[in-house]
């Protein structure tokens, strides 16, 4: 099947998004479907191009709209720039989706929904957010769609109360590459690598700090340490800006190089190291509506498929995908609730090694190849199998 996938996000990107993005991308050319990526033309830190970042095959196509980058023009300063280059991916996309081109549309920005519905291409859906306006005319082009995906069960549900058709909605969270986690690290070869000297439990948080500028837990965490020296805390992530300021909430509460380590940003292949570095994997997520509702996280499923213990808070987005089978639950926001959790699977090593072998075969099911194909299946458009 030709699929267009279109998106408005820079390609490539540091951000947990642009990584989302490349592996549906590689996931669908896996599944032996002929991608086209269209993107916006955006100015990138990054001195590697879009398939050496991402190591995707080059037999997928991208093309990029737009000849300079207008998020970053002091002539189109705040939503301007965005507002300017959706419209002209908009206009792209009118231009070169079509019917004769492609068999579907792909997409996760409802920005281009218009667009894309407007081609006569059949168009799949995948929200990670809500519009906050013009509920009306989304829900309408929702139910012009052959398929909305919904990243997490708290989101169908507020969609079918809007109005978007039942039949075509469908939840599937985000996934994982497990191919990264077949051959990690002992414990020991991992602290050697990043450094960390400690007897104590390694308790790891891997990921982006903040989303959005929103809190994740991180400060709980470093609480939870503080108020137990037993612990260790193994922080990796950033952006940079987020490290130093975390570095001194860290000093504020009296922790030294003893009690946590901070990495910064790591790539991507090295995420399954810093989980192997770990005995216990943490996700203190604080309860916000984003995390509450929108959140399917890309750590979730790295932290499943390295078979470490997981805490995380007790959220439905969480328990679309764990329960107490696979996870130990803590009250979000409650740095005391985390460290009760904490020691409770110090205190019973077994169950806990139970709960991660649970949780590493339950990952199985989640991998971006079978969620792409249940996906496909379910929209009735794959005309090549």
């Amino acid at each position: 099947m030709r699929i267009a996938y279109c998106s408005n996000v820079r390609l490539p990107s540091e951000r947990a998004h642009g990584h989302q993005v490349a592996q549906v991308i590689g996931a669908l050319f896996n599944l032996k479907h002929q991608v086209t990526v269209f993107a916006p033309f955006r100015k990138n830190i990054s001195r590697k191009d879009f398939w050496d970042y991402y190591r995707l095959p080059r037999d997928i196509k991208i093309e990029y709209f737009g000849t300079f980058d207008p998020i970053a023009s002091p002539f189109l300063p705040g939503v301007t720039g965005l507002l300017w280059m959706n419209a002209v991916i908009r206009s792209g996309i009118k231009a070169q989706v079509t019917p004769v081109a492609f068999d579907m549309a792909y997409t996760r920005t409802p920005a281009l929904l218009p667009a894309l519905i407007d081609t006569g291409v059949p168009v799949i859906l995948e929200l990670h957010r809500l519009p906050r306006f013009n509920r009306r005319r989304f829900v309408k082009l929702c139910n012009r769609c052959a398929l909305v995906v919904s990243l997490t069960g708290a989101m169908d549900q507020i969609l079918k109360s809007w109005g978007v058709e039942e039949t075509r909605i469908m939840v599937s969270g985000d996934a994982v590459d497990l191919r990264r986690f077949q051959s990690m690290p002992s414990s020991v070869q991992a602290r050697l690598r990043f450094g960390i000297e400690t007897d104590r439990p390694v308790v790891g948080y891997v990921g982006r700090l903040k989303t959005l500028g929103m809190e994740k837990g991180v400060l709980d965490l470093l609480k939870a340490v503080g108020a137990d020296r037993k612990f260790f805390a193994f922080i990796v992530g950033g952006p940079e800006a987020d490290k130093k300021y975390y570095s001194s909430k860290a000093v504020e509460l009296g922790l030294t190089a003893e009690d946590v380590k901070f990495t910064g940003e790591i790539d991507a292949l090295s995420v399954p190291d810093a989980l192997a570095a770990c005995d216990i994997l943490a996700m203190p997520f604080p309860d916000l509506p984003h995390y509450r509702e929108f959140m399917s996280p890309l750590k979730m499923f790295e932290y499943m498929a390295s078979g470490k213990p997981i805490v995380s808070s007790d959220l439905p987005t969480v328990r679309d995908v764990l329960s107490e089978e696979t996870a130990f639950f803590c009250e979000p926001g409650n740095f005391g609730s985390l460290l009760q959790r904490l020691r409770e699977i110090v205190r019973r090593p077994e169950e806990a090694r139970r709960r991660a072998e649970n949780t590493r075969k339950l990952v199985e099911e989640f991998t971006w190849e079978k969620r792409m194909r249940r996906i496909i299946d379910r929209s009735g458009l794959d005309l090549s199998m």
